[in-house]
């Protein structure tokens, strides 16, 4: 299959920079997920990597080979999107041999290979009972089979997955996430997979790339990166729910150091306060899981603070609590009845936080490791 290297990629939209001297690098066979917020610039990554959009400056190399002034047709690259771009005056057949009877692969496949392939990409999606169909008689995960089977009849170097699966409902979504990691077993192509859904993202990467602003915040192995971050953005970034983030004032005291939740001193743990060493009272960010704050007040750190949201997600309550204008995220399994405005206390694990600096966002320790 093919080795991606991007070296010093540079793209601008008039005076705005998306990307300036970005570089990165893609193993052979590896399943890339590229996330981050909107307008990250991951779309128009994928976009340029496939050739439908074109860099300023920089190179792209497949193999080792500079293949920046190559066209998309010239590049070898299957892509699946979104939106499913399917024929509907065609049947399933007739979708998924459409990219062999191109104009430009006229006389490059005979009528049995063709045939092959249809047989051989509908065995592999499961969709072998359905090739007589029209794209109408097809539900949406069968129309995205579709679109994938489409992608790979061609059997392309590089296959790119543009959200490929958030239009789907959660039964559909968690299905084709599974079905996705199978075919990229048995095929073996090196695939990139743009989606918003970091959860989609740490469930089936290889290889987790996060963008912002144009940049690479952080990539590797996905939960390297969850368990890891570097950053304070990282840490706010991934997880379900995200980490709570809030800046909080930090202050030596004569065992160490402590922060000020609210009103409630918490004294760090040695291995938390080694990394606070050199600094001086001033404030920190600090990140916690959700399972380390526990509405019960059993253990821990107490704090007490108003609801400012809660829900339930999948039999577990998510409240929201406002602690001295910091806004921390608890989640339990024992629901409880409350209101928005409600008083609560609550006990915090210091020793699951996480700190960084207020002033650069960089992660002041990686000692702690924390688990979904």
């Amino acid at each position: 299959m093919t080795k991606i290297k991007l070296k010093g990629l540079q793209k601008s939209f008039g005076a705005l920079n998306i990307f300036k001297d970005l570089d990165l690098t893609i193993e052979d066979q590896s399943y890339v997920c590229l996330i981050g917020p909107s307008g990250c610039g991951k779309s128009t990554l994928m976009r340029i990597i496939a050739g439908l959009e074109e860099a300023d400056g920089g190179q792209i190399l497949f193999d080792g080979e500079d293949v920046s002034a190559l066209g998309c047709a010239d590049r070898d690259v299957g892509m699946a999107f979104q939106n499913y771009a399917l024929y509907p005056h065609l049947d399933v057949a007739g979708n998924l041999k459409f990219p062999l009877l191109a104009p430009r692969h006229r006389g490059l496949y005979s009528k049995k290979e063709i045939a092959d392939r249809v047989d051989s990409v509908a065995e592999l999606l499961e969709i072998s009972h359905l090739l007589h169909r029209t794209i109408g008689q097809l539900s949406g995960g069968q129309q995205q089979r579709v679109s994938l089977g489409r992608s790979l009849i061609r059997r392309p170097k590089v296959l790119l997955l543009d959200e490929p699966v958030t239009h789907l409902d959660a039964r559909l979504r968690y299905a084709m996430r599974s079905e996705l990691r199978r075919i990229h077993e048995v095929m073996g192509t090196t695939t990139i997979h743009v989606t918003h859904d970091q959860q989609e993202a740490l469930a089936m990467s290889d290889h987790l790339v996060l963008l912002r602003d144009g940049g690479i915040e952080q990539q590797g192995p996905p939960m390297e990166i969850y368990t890891e971050p570097q950053t304070s953005f990282t840490a706010g970034f991934l997880g379900d729910p995200p980490r709570s983030i809030g800046t909080v004032p930090l202050r030596r005291v004569c065992h160490g150091f402590e922060l000020v939740l609210g009103t409630t001193p918490l004294a760090l743990p040695a291995q938390l306060g080694d990394a606070c060493e050199g600094l001086t009272d001033e404030n920190v960010t600090i990140a916690l899981p959700a399972s380390a704050i526990n509405l019960a007040s059993a253990g821990g750190a107490p704090i007490a603070g108003t609801v400012t949201a809660h829900e339930m997600i999948e039999g577990a309550q998510r409240i929201v609590l406002d602690v001295g204008g910091v806004r921390f995220t608890a989640q339990s399994a024992q629901v409880r009845h409350v209101a928005i405005g409600d008083s609560l206390s609550a006990s915090v694990d210091i020793s699951r936080a996480q700190l960084f600096s207020a002033k650069t966002g960089r992660r002041l320790t990686t000692k702690v490791k924390e688990t979904l």
